[in-house]
């Protein structure tokens, strides 16, 4: 009778810890995704900026403001909110300094918003490091 709920209870632990890790690689995957989708157009940005583009530059930072409202949604549930609130100030200074046309500090400024979004999949994968 006990080696029937041991082996119940070995099996029940073990369906849990791949549910575990599915799901943590699943999140890493979709980390992986949004921030490839948003590294690619603050490329753009940098690119139009280098370029003197002002415009474009401002409808791809429009672009990547609403892409971002909804990725923020579902990152808010994966990752810390001070990586979310950082984004978000980033951003806004960015967009400030795109009006104001100042091509050295919107360069900055995006490259910091470009190191802030790729960072994240990389501290978040599940590792042997993240975990203990």
């Amino acid at each position: 009778m006990k080696t029937g709920i041991m082996t119940r209870m070995v099996v029940l632990m073990v369906i849990i810890t791949v549910l575990i890790i599915i799901s943590g690689l699943f999140a890493h995957q979709l980390l992986r995704h949004h921030s490839g989708q948003l590294e690619r157009n603050i490329e753009a940005v940098q690119n139009d900026i280098g370029a003197e583009k002002w415009d474009s530059a401002a409808e791809v930072l429009d672009r990547i403001k609403n892409d971002w409202e909804s990725i923020k949604k579902t990152w808010s549930v994966l990752i810390d909110h001070e990586e979310i609130d950082s984004i978000d100030v980033t951003i806004t200074r960015l967009e400030a300094l795109l009006d104001a046309k100042d091509s050295a500090s919107a360069l900055s400024e995006a490259a910091a918003l470009r190191r802030l979004v790729t960072h994240i999949p990389e501290r978040e994968k599940l590792s042997l490091e993240n975990l203990f």
